[in-house]
């Protein structure tokens, strides 16, 4: 089957392609600009007038969530800067809860360098069932570490290239991609500055495997469906190599609570590649850490609206929630993967 030609947004002929695949009739504009706090998420109860969690959106994927469990337990690297509170796997799981999330994809934070501890402590108490790992992985990190991180539930190796909280070099991000590719056909997880995607681009081709990248791209700066940073981002998806997290407005748009910057560059995306997509929430929000920051903090109860108004149709949404994070983190499908509250003795990860 031919592929079809690579249509850029900055194309007059972009709008008029038909809806993407899987895509219902779009539902009316004033629906669309609805307040973002019209569903919160929690219900209240007729009898007793309590709040109630909302049913778990089955096969629902968080995919990008850090955990900072307590310091004198896991230590922080020596030279870690803008240190966190603790933010513990067992907050996340009431978050996950609040929203009606099923899984989650917990990502290591730089913060602990290239020491697991904290990674297997949350693997463990989320649950490998509903739980995977991106993983730190570095030049030196051995064989045996590998496996065992594979075995707690780890599907891909984080490449942290943004300043100053970056642990390796380019020049060594082709060795780790292959190595870990080859040893257990993981993924790679890169964030970095997207207005410069273009000046690695073919580095990224020469990765074997997947590369996931953080952020909507992560343009530390405005930019255009024209910017090359923008337009490396779109081929590297088009020659399917590339999937992207819609996720972290907040890292890049201080414009709180709609972030236009980037849900303009969130729909072009929808629009271009909604089979290459996933959704994370970016908890505990890291960019807000810094005091001055927290202002851009996004509200929990608008983190899955603020999906919805972007993809415009419901089926569109479950896709990028729902089907792909299936696809890309390898989790058992909807059908037959073990319900919340089930035992841990179901399928777990076997056959990754």
């Amino acid at each position: 089957m031919s592929k079809s030609p690579l249509i850029l947004p900055s194309d007059p002929s972009f709008y008029e392609l038909p809806p993407p695949p899987g895509s219902e009739p779009s539902p009316r504009v004033e629906d669309l600009l609805s307040d973002l706090g019209r569903d919160d998420r929690e219900t209240e109860d007729d009898d007793t007038g309590e709040r109630k969690l909302p049913a778990v959106i089955a096969g629902s994927c968080d995919s990008h969530v850090q955990i900072f469990p307590d310091p004198e337990r896991f230590p922080l690297a020596n030279d870690a800067t803008d240190l966190p509170e603790p933010h513990p796997a067992d907050d996340y799981a009431r978050f996950r809860d609040r929203l009606g999330l099923d899984r989650a994809i917990l990502v290591q934070s730089s913060a602990y360098g290239f020491n697991h501890h904290a990674l297997f402590d949350a693997l463990e108490r989320l649950g490998s069932e509903r739980t995977r790992g991106v993983a730190a992985v570095g030049p030196d990190t051995s064989e045996a570490e590998l496996r065992e991180l594979d075995a707690a539930g780890c599907v891909a190796a984080r490449f942290q290239m943004l300043e100053p909280w970056r642990r390796i070099d380019w020049v060594d991000t082709g060795r780790i991609a292959g190595r870990v590719h080859d040893l257990l056909n993981w993924e790679i997880d890169l964030q970095m500055d997207g207005r410069f995607l273009m000046e690695v681009e073919d580095r990224i081709r020469s990765w074997p495997g997947r590369v996931v990248v953080d952020h909507i791209g992560c343009f530390l700066g405005p930019v255009s469906d024209r910017d090359p940073g923008f337009r490396a981002l779109l081929r590297l998806i088009d020659a399917d190599k590339v999937w992207v997290k819609i996720s972290g407005p907040e890292e890049s748009d201080p414009q709180h609570p709609r972030y236009p910057h980037a849900e303009r560059l969130a729909r072009m995306l929808i629009r271009f590649a909604p089979e290459r997509l996933v959704w994370g929430s970016n908890w505990p929000y890291p960019a807000t850490f810094d005091p001055a920051n927290k202002r851009v903090r996004p509200e929990d109860k608008h983190l899955l609206p603020l999906l919805d108004r972007w993809c415009e149709d419901e089926s569109l949404r479950d896709r990028i929630l729902i089907t792909n994070t299936a696809t890309l983190w390898r989790f058992p499908p909807v059908e037959a993967a073990t319900a919340p509250g089930d035992s841990a003795d179901g399928p777990g990860i076997g056959g990754r």
